[in-house]
């Protein structure tokens, strides 16, 4: 250990002190305020005028009144920032075509943001028409379809004899909020915590592939530049790696430990942050208790030392940069899948998918903190990944230090799978 603490020490040092480290330190809590920011924004109503024509080829009562409909303010909407809309009835006389002509050439020059077009048949069942420059704003076509069906419907209710007004109250949506409870696992609104599941798995999918990478390079450049040559006359290869890996996870926990520190203000000061940004009331956060934490932290070292152990070991089997980007692939396939797999975690926490990406060792490290965050989590399925994920490392970094042993001298040509395979079975 006194010859490792020296290149665990240099690592660190040599990381922390690089613009990348920089970078990636200033711009994880900024991704994370984004995020934050984005939610406060988003919820913000849109706001906006809207001018449109109504075209009806029949009954011009029809067109008046989704005019009016159309024109109000939606109850309890009143103070709120939604889209005003400034309505005009067009006949669409004895030649609609002529009409139809007239108001997209409107709508083109600009004078009109769209026109809706309500045929003769509208009540028996003929299909309306919006063409405009918003045709896209899924909330401007909701208001005109919700209009459009309120009309219709109240029209097809009073020819029957029925008011309209006792059915409109007897149908009055009811709004359900949903609330996830915790347990082990975070609790708070669906929509948060499946925020929360997407940045904890992404953030320990980078870690992974930034650091390992950075594990490799390090590697590849002693390699090739010679230097490890002199270093291995005072200290054996295995702990050569092993301070090298050390080292830069040590780094890496003081990115994640700085890149926490923010999450966690977000989570008290959310208020107050959202004020500053005028979204008023910020988006209800998640409670996240510290056992997820702990859950977080451990597979994010145990995932880091297993894929920064493969990647020394292709450091060492490499000779220049680009043969150590092709033995990658296989290293990402594990990774990727991991990613893909958020989908089957947030769906469904204790399903077939989430559990066996959770137990697997390669897919654990991202995975397991996942399910850790949308759900309970059996005691024995954290104990079995752990066990796997430390077995695993364990069996990868004795492997990749017999590879480092021999491979890390070696140059000229890459390694073959055969030769790999006897520097692994040396004694």
């Amino acid at each position: 250990m006194s010859r490792t603490w020296p290149v665990i020490k240099r690592e660190f040092t040599e990381m922390v002190q690089t613009k990348a480290f920089l970078i990636g330190t200033i711009l994880g809590p900024v991704f994370i305020i984004g995020i934050f920011a984005l939610q406060v924004l988003f919820m913000r109503p849109g706001g906006g005028e809207r001018t449109i024509a109504i075209v009806a080829e029949g009954d011009g009562a029809l067109a008046h009144e989704v005019a009016s409909v159309l024109g109000a303010v939606p109850p309890g909407d009143e103070a709120r920032r939604i889209t005003r809309f400034h309505v005009e009835v067009v006949p669409a006389g004895p030649d609609p075509d002529a009409v139809r002509a007239q108001v997209v050439e409107r709508v083109r020059a600009e004078e009109l943001d769209g026109y809706l077009w309500l045929p003769a048949d509208v009540i028996d069942g003929g299909r309306p028409l919006y063409e405009g420059q918003n045709a896209t704003n899924m909330a401007d076509l909701a208001r005109i379809e919700g209009a459009v069906q309120r009309v219709v419907q109240g029209t097809r209710l009073r020819s029957s004899g029925i008011d309209p007004a006792r059915v409109a109250a007897a149908l009055q949506p009811v709004r359900v909020d949903a609330r996830k409870i915790g347990g082990s696992a975070a609790s708070g609104t669906p929509a948060a915590l499946i925020v929360l599941t997407y940045i904890v798995g992404f953030v320990i999918y980078m870690a992974v592939i930034l650091y390992g990478n950075a594990a490799m390079r390090g590697v590849l450049e002693e390699k090739r530049d010679r230097v490890v040559e002199v270093v291995m006359s005072s200290i054996r290869a295995e702990e050569l790696m092993v301070g090298k890996v050390v080292g830069i996870g040590a780094a890496g926990l003081l990115q994640i430990l700085i890149w926490a520190a923010f999450a966690a203000f977000l989570l008290t000061q959310g208020d107050v942050v959202a004020g500053k940004l005028g979204g008023g009331a910020a988006p209800e956060l998640p409670e996240v208790p510290l056992s997820v934490g702990g859950v977080f932290l451990f597979f994010f070292f145990g995932g880091f030392f297993l894929y920064s152990g493969i990647y020394a070991a292709m450091g060492a089997i490499a000779t220049t940069d680009q043969e150590a980007q092709q033995l990658q692939w296989p290293v990402f396939m594990p990774l990727i899948v991991s990613v893909m797999m958020m989908g089957a975690v947030i769906q469904d926490a204790d399903g077939t998918a989430a559990v066996a990406g959770s137990l697997i060792p390669l897919t654990a490290p991202v995975v397991m903190p996942m399910r850790a965050v949308i759900g309970d989590v059996p005691t024995l399925h954290l104990a079995l990944s752990a066990l796997g994920v430390i077995a695993t490392t364990a069996l990868i970094l004795w492997a990749a230090a017999r590879i480092y042993r021999v491979g890390v001298l070696e140059t000229g040509k890459r390694a073959s799978a055969k030769e790999v395979w006897s520097w692994i079975r040396s004694r």
